[in-house]
């Protein structure tokens, strides 16, 4: 079986040139001049890979603005140290690394962004006492996605001769945590895609689809999707866990404190350690880059006041609302 790489360069190769002739890159750097830091066709990429609107997404979609109310302290008579009444997650810091990879043939690249995010969980919850508290948890989660670029020039303009065209989802959490997403399901009146390896299943810009007739880079099932308001999409998620409670699974969409949502997701079926949770949103009406992103948490990082009690993971699936 070839590399996905490899059979990425093995179509490239067949393509012929993507969006040749115009006078500056639909999605890159269009100014005359190279941005600030940018000194070759490498940085360029890099500085594309971190100005992504989907990278940049990312960020916001796993940042609170406030500590906000949940609906965990409806999971009946528990045993824990406390009960969570609202939380949120602020982030204090990102680092960014973007290694580049040029593939074979210099016309495809792939940037894989790298963050180590460091922030703090405060959670508002009821003491084993009644008193109400605030329970603060540093945390320092790391995540990666890959960015696809297609060389499109040649030119003197480094900085133009690379276009982003796909991105993978974006994959986080805790470094060595114990609760683990093994599968994704986003699944619209449309369409289902299906996500085993997120770093590895790659999403094509659309709106850069190559002239009608030619073999586009990337199968029609694997554009990001493309969404109006009110469209109905269900996001069901598979996941591994060591613990033997019932985990804590949250579905992140939208933007600003308006439409920006965290709702609880509902589990629907269990076998051992493998737990099943779904949820259904409807897309907002800003036209713009997101994430539907799905945000797994074991039970003691709500439930146990212990700051050493921290184990997340998350997968975000990009869509676009036009």
């Amino acid at each position: 079986m070839k590399k996905p790489f490899a059979l990425l360069w093995t179509i490239v190769a067949t393509m012929g040139l993507l969006i040749v002739g115009c006078n500056k890159n639909a999605n890159g750097p269009e100014d005359e001049t190279a941005p600030p830091g940018v000194t070759d066709e490498r940085s360029a990429i890099v500085y594309q890979a971190v100005n992504d609107e989907f990278v940049k997404n990312d960020e916001q979609t796993f940042a609170d603005q406030e500590v906000q109310p949940t609906d965990y302290g409806l999971l009946g008579k528990i045993d824990a140290a406390i009960t969570p009444l609202r939380w949120g997650r602020f982030i204090n810091s990102i680092t960014r690394t973007v290694t580049v990879t040029i593939e074979p043939g210099d016309s495809i690249a792939i940037a894989r962004v790298h963050k180590v995010i460091n922030g703090v969980l405060k959670i508002r919850a009821i003491n084993a006492s009644g008193d109400t508290i605030l329970v603060e948890k540093p945390f320092s989660d790391e995540s990666d996605r890959n960015v696809i670029f297609r060389r499109v020039e040649r030119g003197p303009l480094f900085w133009r001769n690379w276009i982003p065209v796909a991105t993978s989802l974006v994959k986080g959490g805790t470094p060595t945590g114990d609760i683990t997403i093994t599968q994704l399901l986003f699944m619209t009146r449309r369409d289902t895609i299906t996500i085993n390896d997120p770093l590895n299943f790659y999403l094509r810009y659309r709106w850069l689809r190559t002239m009608h007739g030619n073999r586009d880079l990337f199968h029609r099932d694997r554009d990001v999707p493309e969404l109006v308001t009110r469209d109905s999409v269900k996001v069901r998620v598979t996941l591994t866990s060591a613990s033997p409670d019932t985990d804590l699974v949250a579905l992140r969409f939208g933007f600003t404190s308006l439409y920006k949502s965290r709702a609880r997701m509902f589990l629907v079926s269990q076998n051992g350690n493998t737990k099943v949770y779904e949820r259904t949103f409807f897309v907002h009406p800003r036209p713009g880059h997101f994430h539907a992103a799905v945000e797994a948490m074991t039970k003691a990082t709500l439930f146990d006041d212990n700051p050493a009690l921290y184990s997340v993971s998350w997968w975000g699936v990009p869509y676009r609302v036009f």
